[in-house]
């Protein structure tokens, strides 16, 4: 006897978290069925407990109210959490960008950056200006000497929304020579001033320029 106890103390020890888990799992599950079967006795079998043993009926009843408020109270405060979550999460995130230390371009500074419209070319041996590889040319747009170079196929999309540039679109250079569609770069810059794929800081290079 004493040999068995000591063999199941040693297991007890040895998977002391995993039965506790399972004993737990276990009791809640067990709570929950004899709180049904409870619950459906004293609904079910009311008049005959008011009339055996109304003291013990009214106590189960008030018991069983408990609960179901807890409940109830569970259920409102997870519904309020996730319409507040849901209708909040703007003006949250809005305030985190505000708040973060993420310097942000302002609007004349992005504006320095050259734009240009992306035109799309067929791919033809006929022209010798543009390589068999390149689907479109980037033109640059406000200067006086048009500036244009080629894109190469898989360049001429924008990393920020994954979408392929269309004929006309309007896109801006960063000075890393990573480019991307206007209204995305413009909306990305006036939270953090740096390029989303190489993290160049388009501000302490227009400052290095500036100083040079």
């Amino acid at each position: 006897m004493i040999w068995i106890m000591i063999m199941l103390s040693r297991f007890l020890h040895t998977d002391d978290n995993s039965i506790t888990k399972h004993v737990e799992s276990a009791n809640t599950m067990l709570s929950f069925i004899w709180w049904v079967i409870g619950f459906y006795w004293v609904t079910a079998g009311g008049q005959n407990l008011t009339r055996d043993s109304p003291q013990l009926y009214w106590i189960c009843i008030t018991f069983l109210a408990f609960d179901v408020v807890i409940v109830l109270l569970c259920v409102a405060v997870a519904c309020l959490i996730g319409i507040a979550v849901c209708c909040c999460l703007p003006c949250i995130l809005a305030i985190l960008y505000v708040v973060a230390d993420q310097e942000g371009a302002t609007k004349e500074e992005i504006e320095q950056l050259p734009k240009y419209k992306f035109r799309v070319i067929k791919e033809s041996k006929k022209e010798d200006d543009i390589p068999e590889s390149s689907k479109g040319i980037m033109m640059q747009c406000d200067s006086e000497a048009t500036a244009e170079h080629a894109i190469a196929l898989e360049d001429a999309e924008c990393c920020i929304c994954l979408s392929a540039y269309d004929d006309g679109a309007e896109l801006r250079e960063l000075p890393c020579n990573h480019h991307f569609h206007c209204t995305c770069i413009d909306k990305w810059l006036l939270l953090n001033a740096t390029c989303p794929l190489c993290k160049l800081n388009i501000l302490r290079t227009s400052n290095h320029h500036q100083e040079v």
